[in-house]
């Protein structure tokens, strides 16, 4: 059986018709890094980045806890399955035409999910201790340590 992760559920609340809604944490540099990634080579037009911490479009999505939402980034799609963490990733990959809808493949081969996975959720917990772009970090005087 595979984990709750791997598997959509269904929720109250659904993407607009045609279209992914990925909820993202805003209050996270490097989230909000990769979902400019995402804005910048979606070639499929469904994507609609959501950010958790606007109430408004959090409330498209009663059925989703703001905990869980602060875990792992969450894909709803217009029928209200909900994919998590690296899955998630997954589901955003599937729907891009070219290399990048390719690569979303890797998800069959043996052990992929798993670490997959695995990764997704190492990284996730020490979001808000990662530099996501160190050059451009101002640099420090003695009088600031």
């Amino acid at each position: 059986m595979l984990p709750r992760s791997f598997r959509p559920t269904i929720v109250p609340g659904k993407a607009k018709p045609g279209t992914i809604a990925v909820l993202f944490d805003g209050d996270c540099k490097l989230c909000r890094a990769s979902v400019e990634a995402v804005r910048m080579y979606d070639n499929s037009g469904v994507v609609d980045l959501l950010d958790i911490h606007d109430d408004e479009k959090r409330a498209l999505f009663p059925g989703l806890e703001m905990d869980a939402l602060m875990e792992e980034i969450h894909v709803v799609d217009e029928h209200g399955r909900v994919w998590r963490g690296a899955r998630a990733i997954n589901e955003i990959l599937r729907r891009q035409h070219g290399l990048p809808g390719i690569l979303a493949y890797l998800w069959y081969l043996p052990g992929f999910p798993w670490l997959a996975d695995r990764q997704y959720k190492r990284i996730a917990q020490r979001r808000y201790g990662l530099d996501v772009h160190p050059r451009a970090r101002k640099p420090t005087t003695a009088s600031e340590n």
